[in-house]
């Protein structure tokens, strides 16, 4: 598969449905086994960020069925998780469980935004996250859409989605697939 560097700036992103893409990796993940996702930290935080020009590494996990691949990356709200989220360049805006959204406390802001889907459109709720990080590396507050991902830890056990909005604030990522690491400029 090799390495990809993706451009986040929103320009030359292939845009989808938001439910689309949620629909797509529930059902991608419906096949996967539960917990088929562990974390490791693969390097210190504090020395990437000493370097110009350094990159901060998040682990990656790949998983591949068929024709289609996903890529996992742990990302921890208010210090809880870390939680398996799809790598998602595709999708516009990110995206928690509801399971998740409960049991970290996140607040509703009241709005709700329009999804749609293959098959249907919907309202669903917007919530806002004010500490999250995906690995080590801290993400601006922000808002997500909340929605019923299927049951807590089953079929495969995707907790959210991490989308455009969030990753074209750090101007260009690597998704390195072969080495599983998501190269993330550091500041």
């Amino acid at each position: 598969m090799g390495r990809r560097d993706v451009t986040a700036s929103g320009t030359g992103l292939r845009r989808r449905p938001r439910l689309v893409a949620v629909l797509f990796a529930a059902l991608l993940c419906a096949a996967l086994p539960a917990g088929c996702a562990v974390y490791e930290d693969r390097d210190d935080p504090d020395a990437a960020q000493t370097s110009p020009g350094a990159v901060r590494e998040v682990p990656l996990r790949v998983v591949e069925q068929g024709d289609r691949t996903l890529a996992f990356v742990p990302v921890t709200i208010d210090g809880e998780g870390p939680f398996r989220f799809a790598l998602d360049t595709g999708a516009s805006t990110s995206v928690v469980a509801e399971d998740v959204a409960d049991r970290v406390g996140l607040e509703l802001t009241g709005e709700r935004r329009a999804v749609s889907g293959i098959l249907e459109t919907g309202e669903v709720p917007v919530a806002r996250v004010d500490q999250w990080e995906v690995g080590n590396v801290p993400l601006d507050p922000g808002e997500v859409t909340v929605i019923d991902l299927g049951p807590p830890g089953g079929g495969g056990g995707i907790e959210g989605l991490l989308g455009s909005d969030v990753l074209s604030d750090f101007g260009s990522i690597t998704v390195d697939y072969d080495d599983g690491v998501l190269e993330i400029p550091a500041p």
